[in-house]
């Protein structure tokens, strides 16, 4: 068994005790049916509703964040697989390239400790939506859950060609998707969410930037003219851009034509930010924003 980085990681049996220290990998984990061998999540692991009743019923202990989970209740919960994420991060911080990079580097250390400590380590790093599928089918195996995994990424494939289908001979309107707004930022070709515009039907007006997570000025974003904004939203979460209205009213932004045709949409952040089999939802979410008529 391989992951995407070295060293191999060597499975002789299927794993029986399961540590997730990313909400995408305990999506995946449950989705292919592994949910009963997770021992242990971390804190930002909410889905699916049922963790809360295995963490109640003392089954699954949360472990730590996301960038400093705990290593010693990792081992105090002997697992025979851990698997963590080295994603890039979408930090919204005034730093973000250095602490997008730093905090990578977290992740790739506790993996490193991990090992060390003699413990299987299995790291995903998706950069599209195949990449992602190609996740699903690696934990699924990792897991002893192949079948499971298989049958889930076929569904998943024929949702996705469907989207790709109604698209194809369409005209792509010009998406501008806001990260954050202190500073600005979107996302390029090179992640996964800028996959998804793409297959979604639409044009990523930063697609072509060289960093997988722009900082960009608002200037660029007035000169691009989206036609298409879409913002993350948590549920029950104040939005980090406030209103539709005021987004209206920043400056400048009023000649933009996705502002002045009220082209402005809402995708669940936790739906679209965590790579996992819930990409999809977004995916049907987004061609409908940017294909509303269709």
């Amino acid at each position: 068994m391989k992951d995407i980085h070295r060293p191999v990681t060597e499975l002789t049996v299927h794993p029986e005790r399961i540590v997730s220290l990313s909400p995408s990998s305990t999506e995946i984990l449950f989705a292919v049916g592994a949910g009963p061998k997770v021992v242990g999540i971390t804190n930002y692991c909410n889905y699916p509703p049922e963790l809360e009743a295995h963490i109640e019923a003392d089954e699954i202990t949360r472990v730590g964040g996301y960038w400093n989970p705990s290593i010693e209740t990792i081992v105090e919960l002997k697992p025979d697989l851990v698997l963590v994420s080295t994603a890039k991060c979408t930090v919204k911080t005034n730093e973000c390239k250095v602490n997008c990079r730093r905090r990578c580097e977290i992740t790739a250390q506790v993996a490193a400790q991990l090992r060390s400590l003699g413990l299987k380590v299995l790291t995903l790093g998706p950069h599209s939506m195949n990449d992602v599928l190609d996740d699903i089918l690696l934990v699924g195996r990792a897991s002893g859950n192949a079948a499971e995994a298989s049958n889930l990424v076929e569904e998943l494939r024929q949702r996705i060609n469907s989207v790709i289908r109604k698209k194809a001979a369409s005209h792509r309107p010009k998406v501008y998707f806001e990260v954050w707004n202190d500073p600005y930022m979107s996302v390029s070709s090179g992640t996964w969410i800028g996959d998804l515009i793409n297959l979604a039907g639409g044009a990523n007006i930063f697609g072509e930037t060289v960093s997988e997570w722009p900082i960009i000025d608002s200037e660029d974003i007035i000169q691009r003219n989206p036609d298409i904004i879409v913002f993350p939203v948590i549920p029950d979460v104040p939005r980090f851009w406030g209103s539709f209205e005021e987004v209206k009213k920043r400056q400048g932004w009023k000649s933009i034509n996705a502002v002045r045709n009220g082209n402005l949409y809402e995708v669940p952040r936790d739906f679209i930010s965590r790579p996992g089999p819930r990409l999809v939802e977004a995916l049907e979410m987004l061609e409908k924003n940017i294909h509303p008529s269709s």
